[in-house]
């Protein structure tokens, strides 16, 4: 941390953090239309344990932008600019893909409230992937009409899909930021 520089809920964003958090969502978009035609391939063929398995891939960069810029609000605004992307792309879920983007920041913007933005190990990296993950379950189950009273996949899948955010985004946004910050292109927090 540099002398001056705030720690924790920190919203002086600088122009550097918005075009990052611009970068990373705009490509975020291109890669996750993709991988939502496989996720809707197996959520349609094998339901929500099928949509489970791949439910933590959409989330590495929403993690890696709040590890990159380290303010309240970074994940929020990639998914809000992400899912934005993905709906012009022509996204199946159409609008309703903002929802999943707004859910799913959330879920990391909670896990990092909770450690006053200023926890950015593995752990925390961790546990805002399970969670974002968990998060963007609630969305798919309200978007789609799945009754969690009715409906035992969708019990079946919360493991599923807390080990998938966890590994699929946790570790892989982690890891990322971490790549990211050694080459010295982008000043990371720490």
């Amino acid at each position: 941390m540099k002398k001056g520089e705030k720690k924790g809920w920190n919203f002086n964003y600088t122009t550097r953090d918005i075009v990052i958090i611009a970068v990373i969502a705009a490509i975020t978009g291109v890669v996750n239309t993709g991988v939502g035609n496989l996720w809707y391939l197996l959520n349609t063929s094998l339901g929500p344990l099928g949509g489970a398995l791949l439910q933590g891939a959409f989330m590495w960069a929403y993690i890696l932008a709040m590890w990159l810029i380290r303010k309240p609000g970074a994940a929020l605004i990639v998914g809000i600019i992400e899912a934005a992307t993905e709906i012009l792309l022509g996204n199946a879920a159409g609008i309703g893909t903002l929802g999943w983007g707004l859910f799913q920041g959330l879920g990391v913007e909670a896990v990092m409230a909770i450690s006053g933005y200023s926890k950015f190990g593995l752990l925390t990296a961790v546990m805002a992937g399970a969670a974002s993950s968990q998060f963007g379950t609630v969305w798919t189950s309200i978007f789609y009409g799945w009754d969690p009273s009715t409906a035992k996949d969708v019990w079946l899948a919360i493991p599923i899909n807390l080990v998938s955010g966890a590994v699929l985004s946790g570790l892989l946004g982690y890891w990322l930021s971490k790549a990211i910050a050694k080459t010295g292109l982008i000043r990371s927090a720490g």
